[in-house]
């Protein structure tokens, strides 16, 4: 009972709010949402997602699943990147990342919505979800080229963060020592984007190498599709507030991100009113889990494109 009672109240609360089209309309996996933010791990998104709930938008960390996760406005995340990946998957994509489950990786086929298996969410990783894994990545792959995505959204957008801050957060994350190469997980994740270089050439990298490949190369297929014309539009996570990117995202005219941000009544996606809410960096400058613990510094500066 101790157990049950909170978890059926959840549930309950989840239905509600999510499911029921009570308080507001409920969202299929099919349904158009406003935008999808992509960026690295380690570049600010995690704290975006915060500050754009702060302004009152409903924009899902790692997810776009609008069954059980408040994510009706849109998504920021690193793996919804693959709708960008440039040709289809390949089996080395799908092996993998399907072949186990790696939790500190945030990458799951639970974040795209509902299972088509009809998996068990009583099971965190099970043959049912290695092949839900299997359909979703060959489904969502470079998904955006061939305008057959299954969730859409009216606007991509490009999360940026200074290559050396994203670079010390993933160390800080995933290397032990410098001299080392990072967690195996982080490797063979980065082994399955992008098996031109082999697992072997990830896990005999020193911590800086790989980490700093995973970054270029994620910054490069997204940079591409952004000239593709698939990404909207690119922010830097350090120059750019919530409020503006509620308004790069068409998002303006939310009557609580209107009164948050100091919107006018015909605000657009493109107007910007100053004097809204006051908010501080997005982007920390030492992030909550490196706490200058990693700090890596670069012979000249070095700008997002």
């Amino acid at each position: 009972v101790v157990i049950a009672g909170p978890y059926a109240a959840w549930l309950v609360y989840m239905w509600l709010r999510l499911q029921s089209g009570l308080l507001r309309g409920a969202v299929s996996a099919t349904t158009p949402r406003a935008v999808l933010i992509v960026g690295t791990q380690s570049s600010g998104t995690t704290q975006m997602s915060r500050a754009l709930a702060n302004v009152g938008l409903e924009v899902g960390h790692e997810t776009s699943d609008c069954s059980w996760s408040f994510a009706r406005d849109g998504t920021i995340s690193w793996m919804h990147g693959m709708r960008f990946m440039p040709g289809n998957a390949t089996e080395a994509n799908i092996v993998g990342l399907c072949k186990a489950f790696r939790k500190n990786m945030g990458f799951h086929p639970a974040a795209f919505g509902p299972p088509r298996l009809r998996c068990s969410y009583r099971a965190t990783w099970d043959a049912c979800w290695r092949a839900e894994c299997s359909i979703r990545v060959a489904r969502e792959w470079g998904c955006a080229r061939r305008n057959d995505c299954e969730t859409p959204f009216s606007t991509s957008l490009l999360q940026l963060r200074h290559p050396a801050r994203t670079m010390e957060s993933l160390a800080a994350k995933f290397c032990v020592k410098a001299e080392d190469a990072p967690h195996f997980d982080f490797v063979s994740v980065a082994a399955a984007l992008w098996p031109e270089k082999r697992l072997e050439a990830w896990r005999a990298a020193k911590c800086f190498d790989a980490v700093g490949w995973y970054a270029a190369l994620y910054a490069r297929d997204m940079l591409d599709a952004r000239d593709a014309g698939e990404i909207d539009g690119v922010y830097r996570v350090e120059e750019t507030e919530p409020c503006a990117v509620a308004a790069m995202a068409g998002l303006a005219g939310n009557k609580k991100t209107r009164r948050k941000c100091g919107f006018g009544e015909s605000a657009s996606s493109q107007t910007i009113v100053p004097g809204g809410v006051e908010t501080k960096s997005t982007a920390k400058g030492a992030n909550e889990r490196n706490r200058g613990r990693v700090r890596v510094e670069i012979g000249r500066d070095v700008r997002s494109a």
